[in-house]
């Protein structure tokens, strides 16, 4: 007969009663998911629980995912060597305690390494068990080499890199042979380097890149090159726009790119290969009113991606491509989705745009808060030759932002008025639109004219603001 203190669920686990009298269900959990449960919260904690109960105490050895965070050990800001070593040394303890033929994810989170010896080892270690999914930032630390262990993994799926490394790349052959998803920053590219490295990841689908420039940076051309890739993110970073700087550029070659999305501040030019497969692109522009900037760079990345289906431009976009004075824009003949943002300036462009996109089916115009948008800026509603778009395929449209000014006012108006075959326009009013106005707004929006008489208008308040 069972003791009253416990109940018998298998010849291999037992549920223990807790003070209260309830069950404690957990511990009767089979190990698989034991280890499941204890793979989610960061190690430490995992290792915490082996205080709570026999069967608890060896539990965590069998984890899957190894998250390592020195600021977990550290109190408040104070740092010292006892910490630090503690921290190393209780890595080195799980590494060697733990014992699972596959790690899922190995998580490393350091401000305060101390030999890159060390360093190599935890890296390996999670390497030779067959390691899926790997993310390392070194926070602050200068560069540091890449493990070599690292670029022949023939299990690794998964690598953000959250710091700078010095990659010395295997001198022939594949890289990463089984690399999909890689997330990393390059400080000072040099030219070789990203060709030779994303051109031998067979498998690399996902890209996430972070460059960084500066002054003294001789003049070098980023490729990126793969044929398998699918999404790539790049944010590139300028250091100072006191000068004009050094002419970087970035070259574009992945015909199966789907997604695509760049954050820059005008400092590089670029070299956009077709991408016959791209269906999403989204440009965001920073800094874009310092005068020594190249106006050429928004024009070159877009005429690059013209068989999108969708794209969202930011208010530095217009406004780069305002200041050109040429209105120069690609045509866009695939494009059914635009997202666009307008600042203080960059408005007039909206013309141009929408008549680069004759088979636009959806428009979204976000009014930024940051700036003002004056009624000079939108005069050309009164005079400019209506885009063939809104007659004949734009069916939705959203404003977002709206306020009282009278500019907003007359693009709804420009908009509403031109649009042949709109089914919905949907505005949100900026949060700050007090109920009064809201209901004039309403009142001005309803007594507009409608290009399509039988156009659903919805306005509303804009809960969240960007």
């Amino acid at each position: 007969m069972n003791s009253p203190e416990m109940v018998s669920t298998s010849p291999k686990t037992q549920c223990r009663r807790v003070d209260n009298g309830s069950e404690d269900r957990i511990s009767c959990l089979p190990d698989s998911i034991l280890c499941q449960i204890l793979s989610v919260p960061p190690t430490k904690d995992a290792v915490a629980t082996s205080i709570l109960l026999p069967r608890w105490k060896h539990a965590w050895t069998s984890v899957r995912n190894l998250c390592f965070d020195d600021e977990l050990s550290v109190m408040g800001d104070e740092v010292s060597g006892i910490t630090v070593a503690a921290f190393e040394k209780f890595v080195h303890s799980v590494l060697a305690r733990t014992h699972p033929s596959s790690v899922e994810k190995f998580s490393l989170r350091c401000s305060y390494l101390r030999s890159l010896g060390m360093f190599d080892y935890w890296v390996s270690s999670a390497i030779s068990r067959n390691v899926r999914e790997i993310e390392i930032d070194l926070r602050d630390h200068e560069r540091i080499p890449l493990p070599a262990s690292i670029y022949r993994s023939i299990t690794l799926e998964v690598l953000r890199l959250r710091s700078y490394f010095a990659l010395t790349l295997p001198p022939d052959g594949v890289c990463f042979p089984r690399l999909k998803t890689f997330h990393l920053m390059l400080q000072q590219p040099t030219n070789h380097l990203p060709h030779n490295l994303f051109s031998r990841c067979p498998c690399l689908q996902h890209l996430s890149l972070t460059v960084y420039f500066t002054a003294a940076n001789p003049a070098s051309n980023l490729i990126i090159s793969s044929a398998t890739l699918k999404t790539f993110v790049l944010e590139v970073m300028y250091c100072s726009h006191s000068s004009a700087p050094n002419q970087h550029t970035v070259t574009i070659v992945a015909p199966n790119l789907e997604f695509l999305d760049i954050t820059d501040d005008l400092a590089v030019s670029y070299a956009v290969h077709q991408l016959p497969s791209l269906h999403k692109a989204v440009y965001y522009v920073m800094f874009s009113e310092w005068p020594p900037i190249d106006r050429r760079p928004p024009v070159q990345l877009l005429a690059g991606m013209t068989k999108t289906k969708c794209l969202t431009l930011s208010a530095g976009v217009l406004h780069a491509l305002n200041r050109r004075g040429d209105n120069i824009f690609p045509q866009f003949s695939a494009l059914t989705y635009l997202h666009v943002t307008v600042g203080q300036f960059g408005c007039t462009m909206l013309p141009t745009i929408l008549g680069c996109s004759p088979n636009l089916h959806t428009f979204v115009l976000h009014l930024s808060d940051w700036y003002v948008l004056n009624d000079e800026q939108t005069r050309w509603t009164d005079t400019a030759t209506v885009p063939s778009c809104l007659s004949d395929h734009v069916n939705i449209i959203e404003i977002n932002g709206l306020g009282k000014e009278n500019s907003h006012m007359r693009l709804a108006e420009y908009l509403l008025n031109h649009s042949r075959v709109l089914l919905t326009m949907t505005v949100r009013c900026k949060p700050s639109v007090d109920g009064k106005t809201l209901e004039n707004l309403h009142h001005r929006l309803m007594g507009l004219h409608r290009g399509c008489a039988s156009a659903f208008i919805h306005l509303t308040r804009w809960v969240t603001w960007p």
